[in-house]
Parts: structure tokens; C-alpha cells; sequence
């Protein structure tokens, strides 16, 4: 114990300051909501982002001062993401509109929340060093945003009378735990189940699956399509850089059991109006508890003692066995007459039929943000601006209150395509540059299983943003995981 002491006394200065600002951001920041509930939450995050952000960059420049600032860290993906901050200064000067630009037209979007992320990942890359700890204290902190949830109101989020079960009658979108509507708690948990899940399998704690297993229930009842296709896919994709012995395979069933125990309790479950814990049959629980049961007997079989097969032939099985499963997935979408849901719409997407209702319209404001490209293609309409350009207007009746609820759409609900509009090619690209020159780096690293675990949280978040919103409540985070990545070794 002393000589651990002692080593975190040797630990430069810089990087306990930037230690303390992520515990803030992992732990507290999902957690605060402010003093409005739901409807100014944004505000709120957006206020703690830039105050813990600021505060950070003074002990920063105070250290540096003192002299006692260490050297930082520096690697591919720091250039590329001050390129990416350049194309979007260059933008912001030539949109026309600087005020509006600097803050965004639409959920604080614009320059100033495009700086502050690339302050994050320059920050935390350079001055930090990626430890279970912090993935720890995310794990923990993500436990706490699901006490929300179940139909239960314990930290009067929503205004008034206003309740869960109001969703589509007397307001658009469903709003779960501490983080918003469903679609940004959808991106904190594509960047926390598969990293939580691989922590598990890789043995460097059990506790992150805690909040892995109680999250599968609120997917199978508020989750959306795009998290569920995202996750489906990265396990597919990456599963052979995980699964490289006979004991990380045996933790990967034994946590497959668990999430599929807890997928037939979500099914049973049957939240309504003061009865948020009621649960109803159904046949579906009962295959998924037989195959969770199925599981964890084949963690538990015993092997022949000369049974050690090397990793590398572990991670050609599996690719093996990947590709195949992709094979047939595909065959099976192309092929298949599926009539209707998710997968009837990716079906038809592959086969170039895609409708503007698809992706919960999804498909109609991408066309929408398509055709503003032309008209800025190489620096974009400036920083946050797609919603003073974008005009798809959504109305909808609502018999139970025989209203009807309008509302026009802010976001491109594709980070990638957002960044085309708002900053152009040149800002796509360096967007672009910098999660290519990150997967790179972590390629390298590959061996260390605690970034190969946050690596294929990166990934699966990475694969959401084609559905994400990507705004100030779950951004931060993506980004300072993304540092971590890149931090020092």
C-alpha cells in the first residue's frame, strides 16, 4: 500500500487534474440534469459541460505556471482533430451568421460545443493514462442514470403532471433517465454496454456487468432500432478480437446468460400507469431463460485438459465463424419476404426501395439534409446552422387528446451526415481522419485488454452515430473515451 502511495504521489501533476476532471465528466456529468427536469435539460448539460471544462483548463494553466506541467503526449489522431477544429473555425468565418453559428441554431450545436470536444480529446489524450478506474466509476454513475426508469418519477424529471406514459399523447419522444429522450441514452449506452460486457469478459471486473445486465430491460422496452442494429453488428465484426482464450469465451457465455435472464424478465415486463413493476406471461421469456440456462451449462463444461488452442487460431475461428454469420444475415435480408418492423426496412433499404417513414422517418431527413449539401459543399453552411437551413416539418394526430402535435426537425439524426452540412467535406474529413487515425492507434495496443475493451465501446458508438443525434449530453463522453484511447501507455 505505501509503495502504491508513493507511485500516485510520482504521478504528474497534469494528470491528476485531468484525473479529477474525468471522474467528473464519467460520474457526475450523466447524473446532473440541472433545476428544470426534462425540459432544459440540454441547457443544463451544456452549462456543467463548459464549467467543469473551464475549471479543468485553469488547474491546467495554473500547473503550467507553477512549472510543474508535464510534457504532453502526442500522437496521429491529436493533428487530425485540430484539423478538425480548424475546418470548423474556417466554416464558422465564412457562414455569415458568426452569432448564431458560435452557440448553434438548433441544441448548442455550433463552434463553441465543436471546440470543446476537441479540447476534451486533446486534453485528456495528452495528459492522462487509461485505467480500469475510470470505466469503473462510468459503470457505476450509469447504474444510477437507470433509477428513472421502470415508470417511477423518484427525481422529478418530468414537469408538472407530466409522466413517462404521456410519450406521443401530450408530447413528442420518450425521455429515460438522467440523460434525455431515447435516442441520446441510446448513444451512452452503445459507448458503455460493449466496453462493460468486454471488462467482464476480459476479467478485469465483474461490476460492469451490473449495469449491462439492467439495461437490457429498458432496451426491450424504450431502446431504439438504431442501438440494437449498432450493437448486433460490432459484436459480430469485433468478437474475434475478444474472444482469444478458453476463459474469456467461458466469461462471454456465462455474460450472455445473464443479459438473456435479463431480457426475458424485460419481456415479461409490462410497465403502466401505477403499476410500473407489473409483469405478464408470454411465451418468448421462456426461450430466451431456456437459452440463457443452455449457456451457462456450456461455460461450465469441462474440457480436456490438452485442450489450449492458440489465440490465433481462436481469432480465425471466430472471424470464420463472423463472416458466415454475416453471410446469411445478409442472404436472409435480401432474400427473405420480411412483411414489416426493422428489419423489413433494412431489407428494403439493400434492396433500394427505401420509403421517407423508414428509420422513424429517418430516410426523409437525410434526403432533406442531402440536398443542402450542394449548395456548401466544401465548408459547409457553418456550425450548427442544419437547423436554420432544414425544413421538414412532422405533424401528428393524437385520438386520446384529439390534438394534434407538430414539430420540425433540428438534427440530421446522422452525426456523420451533420458534420457534411454544417463544416463540408473538409470538416467530414477530418472527422473522419480522426476516428481512423484512433482505430489505428488502438490496433496497436491491441494486447492491453482494458483498451481493447473501451476500444469496442468507441466502435459501437462510432456505428450509432449513422442514427445519433450528437448533441452535448452524450458527445463529452464520446469524445473523452476517445482521448483515453489515445491517452499515454
Amino acid at each position: 500500500m505505501k509503495n502504491q502511495g508513493k507511485k500516485q504521489l510520482q504521478r504528474p501533476l497534469t494528470e491528476r487534474i485531468t484525473d479529477v476532471y474525468i471522474i467528473t465528466m464519467l460520474f457526475l456529468f450523466p447524473l446532473f440534469f440541472g433545476f428544470s427536469g426534462y425540459s432544459q435539460i440540454t441547457l443544463s448539460k451544456f452549462v456543467f459541460l463548459l464549467a467543469a471544462t473551464g475549471a479543468w483548463l485553469i488547474a491546467l494553466l495554473t500547473a503550467a505556471l507553477l512549472r510543474r506541467a508535464d510534457a504532453p503526449a502526442r500522437c496521429a489522431p491529436q493533428l487530425a482533430a485540430l484539423a478538425l477544429a480548424a475546418a470548423a473555425v474556417v466554416s464558422w468565418l465564412c457562414c455569415g451568421d458568426l452569432k448564431t453559428s458560435f452557440l448553434g441554431a438548433g441544441r448548442f450545436d455550433g463552434l463553441l460545443s465543436t471546440l470543446v470536444y476537441v479540447v476534451i480529446f486533446l486534453g485528456v489524450s495528452a495528459y492522462s493514462r487509461l485505467r480500469a478506474f475510470h470505466l469503473r466509476v462510468f459503470s457505476a454513475s450509469l447504474c444510477l442514470v437507470l433509477l428513472q426508469l421502470c415508470g417511477f418519477n423518484p427525481l422529478w424529471l418530468f414537469p408538472g403532471d407530466y409522466s413517462y406514459y404521456d410519450a406521443g399523447v401530450r408530447y413528442s419522444g420518450v425521455f429515460l433517465g438522467t440523460v434525455g429522450n431515447t435516442n441520446i441514452l441510446d448513444a451512452i449506452l452503445c459507448l458503455a454496454l460493449p466496453c462493460c460486457f468486454a471488462l467482464y469478459v476480459c476479467d478485469i471486473d465483474r461490476f460492469p456487468l451490473v449495469p449491462a445486465v439492467l439495461s437490457v430491460p429498458v432496451l426491450c422496452k424504450a431502446g431504439g432500432d438504431g442501438l440494437k442494429v449498432a450493437m448486433l453488428f460490432i459484436a459480430l465484426v469485433l468478437s474475434p478480437a475478444l474472444l482469444t482464450d478458453v476463459g474469456r469465451i467461458r466469461r462471454a457465455l456465462r455474460g450472455l446468460a445473464w443479459l438473456l435472464l435479463a431480457a426475458a424478465l424485460g419481456t415479461l415486463w409490462q410497465p403502466g400507469p401505477g403499476t410500473p413493476l407489473h409483469f405478464a406471461a408470454a411465451p418468448l421469456p421462456f426461450l430466451l431463460l431456456a437459452a440463457a440456462g443452455l449457456l451457462a451449462a456450456l461455460s461450465l463444461c469441462p474440457l480436456p485438459k490438452r485442450f489450449a488452442p492458440k489465440p490465433k487460431t481462436l481469432r480465425r475461428f471466430f472471424s470464420i465463424l463472423s463472416a458466415a454469420a454475416l453471410l446469411a444475415g445478409l442472404a436472409a435480408l435480401l432474400f427473405f419476404p420480411w412483411k414489416d418492423g426493422t428489419i423489413y426496412e433494412i431489407s428494403q433499404t439493400l434492396r433500394g426501395h427505401a420509403q421517407d417513414s423508414f428509420g422513424s422517418s429517418r430516410i426523409r431527413i437525410w434526403r432533406g439534409c442531402l440536398a443542402l449539401v450542394p449548395d456548401h459543399p466544401l465548408l459547409g453552411c457553418g456550425p450548427g446552422m442544419l437547423p436554420a437551413y432544414l425544413d421538414v416539418p412532422f405533424s401528428r394526430f393524437v385520438p386520446e387528446t384529439g390534438k394534434t402535435l407538430r414539430t420540425f426537425a433540428d438534427n440530421a439524426h446522422n452525426i456523420y451526415l451533420a458534420a457534411l452540412v454544417n463544416t463540408g467535406i473538409l470538416g467530414l474529413l477530418a472527422h473522419l481522419a480522426t476516428l481512423v487515425c484512433a482505430a489505428i492507434l488502438a490496433i496497436r495496443r491491441r494486447r492491453d485488454p482494458l483498451r481493447l475493451s473501451l476500444a469496442l465501446g468507441l466502435a459501437c458508438a462510432s456505428a450509432h452515430a449513422f442514427f445519433g443525434l450528437g448533441l452535448c449530453i452524450s458527445e463529452p463522453l464520446y469524445w473523452l473515451a476517445l482521448g483515453l484511447l489515445c491517452s499515454k501507455e
